[in-house]
């Protein structure tokens, strides 16, 4: 029998992002719309879980209501599709989420932690700096590159 390798967050990470910015050899800003892929498992259980979580809901009970299952289900196929524990997936998802608005939007603290699904701007630093060493702020301040501010819209 052959092994099934488990799916990366990276194959199935859902950017918040709609358009990038771009500039014209005239310095025209203009915005080119992002190909976003809302389903990218092609399995409806799965790729539903995945987008509740790039909308910022990563509440358990609430997806597995929403699905017809239980919390034990989905625990289930987060073991056997990702190799990972579900908490340690959302909070992977969270991190890259937050990362992501971080880096790229002048969104205050408190709107990126909701937008990437923590209870409170307070709880996001505390996990940060409990997994990450830094603040959010410095996340943002380290991370971002010139021209990074605003380059997408969400």
């Amino acid at each position: 029998m052959q092994e099934t390798k488990p799916i990366t967050l990276d194959e199935i990470y859902i950017s918040p992002f709609t358009a990038r910015r771009v500039y014209s050899e005239d310095g025209v800003v203009s915005w080119i719309p992002l190909k976003r892929n809302l389903e990218p498992t092609g399995i409806a259980r799965l790729d539903f879980i995945f987008r509740s979580f790039s909308e910022g809901n990563g509440d358990f009970g609430w997806i597995a209501d929403r699905l017809g299952c239980t919390r034990a289900d989905m625990w289930g196929w987060a073991r056997v599709m990702l190799g990972m524990d579900a908490r340690d997936f959302r909070h992977a998802y969270r991190f890259r989420l937050a990362n992501d608005l971080l880096r790229f939007t002048s969104l205050p603290i408190s709107e990126v932690a909701r937008r990437a699904g923590f209870s409170s701007a307070s709880l996001m630093c505390q996990q940060y700096m409990k997994y990450e060493h830094c603040s959010p702020e410095e996340v943002r301040r380290t991370s971002r590159l010139p021209m990074d501010e605003d380059r997408f819209r969400i």
